[in-house]
């Protein structure tokens, strides 16, 4: 199953259009080498040079790749355009439904373990945690109870501002939320005793391996729920690049299915 197919079926009823690309942050433009098919991305800029100012604008380090794909891919017909925006559009409808609908984003990715995935394999109590890549603080709001403090790390702007929003409807004030990758956390070098993610590591492996030792104090724990079936595939690349970084596979369970996550403790 495509990914766009995956994410048609995650959200009937989206209708992701070219225009809510005008939504977009500097940090997703960047990624468009990687996230969006060539041939599609060009059509749309060769048919909507507006769009293509907005993303040079935003990220300006996107224009040799976007010089590149328009010189390599010919602007398209009328009927085929409309395909090549349907195309783009779900490519990319996650981005879109982060900016748009939060909630919804929310509701469709459940955290179905609660801290039965967490606390069995760390210990939360009293601590400072950081979850990285928070998205809409599922793993943040999950831990707060039992942490004393959690610094939520998310690099949207939109899911940022449904933490906060949550955390003050719910009268939560141990949750901080910040703007950063997990790969550059503004928080201080050894400042929390437990790191989490989930489904949020592998993008830039090397760089986020290197900030999580920075961050994480002597005596702290990393944790990964990376969201992979068990087992693992024997060509997994992330699996094999954590298992060298001394991190320890183990099972847990999400959605009744079997996954597995990689934990580290750090000498103290």
């Amino acid at each position: 199953m495509t990914y766009a197919r995956m994410l048609r079926e995650r959200y009937p009823g989206l209708d992701p259009r070219v225009d809510d690309f005008f939504l977009l942050e500097p940090h997703q433009i960047s990624a468009l080498p990687e996230r969006a098919p060539p041939r599609e991305l060009a059509a749309i800029l060769h048919a909507r040079p507006e769009l293509h100012r907005f993303f040079v604008v935003r990220d300006p380090a996107i224009e040799p790749f976007l010089a590149r794909l328009m010189a390599a891919h010919p602007p398209t017909t009328t009927d085929d355009l409309a395909a090549c925006e349907a195309t783009l559009s779900w490519e990319l409808a996650d981005w879109i439904l982060y900016q748009r609908d939060p909630a919804r984003y929310d509701d469709s990715s459940e955290f179905d373990v609660g801290l039965s995935a967490i606390v069995d394999a760390v210990e939360l109590d009293g601590r400072v945690v950081a979850d990285a890549g928070a998205g809409t603080g599922q793993v943040a709001f999950a831990s707060c109870s039992v942490a004393r403090h959690v610094y939520a790390v998310e690099p949207v702007a939109a899911l940022r501002r449904f933490m906060r929003d949550r955390a003050a409807q719910r009268g939560i004030g141990n949750v901080f939320v910040l703007d950063g990758f997990l790969h550059a956390v503004p928080l201080p070098a050894a400042s929390v005793d437990v790191l989490l993610t989930r489904q949020a590591i592998g993008w830039e492996l090397a760089r986020e391996l290197a900030e999580v030792e920075r961050i994480v104090a002597p005596g702290g724990t990393a944790l990964h729920l990376v969201g992979v079936p068990h087992p693992a595939s024997p060509d997994d690349e992330l699996h094999d690049a954590l298992v060298v970084a001394g991190y320890e596979p183990s099972v847990y369970r999400e959605h009744d299915i079997a996954k597995v996550r990689y934990l580290r403790r750090f000498d103290g």
